[in-house]
């Protein structure tokens, strides 16, 4: 089975991409959030997209993804997250190299866009969004960290621009029915 992990900022659209991506090829599309929530409601701190607690975020996405596994047995697995997040004080967190190795993601994604653009689409989503300033700081330590997590797991690499899907469908072939 190849687990892609899609890896950007919040407002990128990873998520957007990333279902578009299953529905034309088969793939099981899940989120790092979404297997978080499932294995502890409230996981993300309630002020906007701040986590909390990241390394217990990151133990929790292990066990949840694990067992999401397990479940879809050969399938192969789009999963959506970051590399690098704000935590409860605002401050940057670069996720483990550790946490992808656990994963064992096969191949490495990060979606990249405009500031501006991302911030608009935040905007219209939540009603509000971060400065462009911040997104471009978060987006930075992103796109260095997936760099360096794609180097020490040895996984495939690629920059791809945000809503690009036929890029990340090409990028993605073993998902192809």
């Amino acid at each position: 089975m190849t687990v892609v992990f899609v890896g950007g900022v919040h407002g990128v659209g990873k998520s957007t991409c990333c279902a578009q991506v299953a529905q034309l090829t088969g793939c099981l599309h899940v989120t790092a959030s979404e297997i978080i929530r499932r294995e502890r409601s409230q996981a993300i701190a309630s002020a906007g997209k701040l986590v909390s607690d990241v390394d217990g975020n990151q133990k929790l996405l292990i066990r949840g993804f694990h067992t999401v596994r397990l479940q879809t047995g050969s399938v192969p697995i789009l999963l959506d997250g970051h590399f690098a997040m704000r935590d409860g004080l605002g401050e940057i967190q670069s996720v483990s190299v550790d946490v992808f190795r656990s994963l064992g993601i096969d191949r490495v994604v990060c979606l990249l866009d405009e500031p501006s653009a991302i911030a608009a689409r935040i905007q219209q989503r939540d009603g509000t969004a971060p400065s462009e300033r911040e997104i471009a700081e978060l987006q930075d330590a992103e796109s260095r960290h997936a760099r360096l997590v794609a180097v020490a797991i040895a996984a495939p690499f690629m920059f791809l621009q945000g809503g690009d899907v036929e890029a990340l469908r090409r990028y993605v072939p073993s998902c192809a029915p």
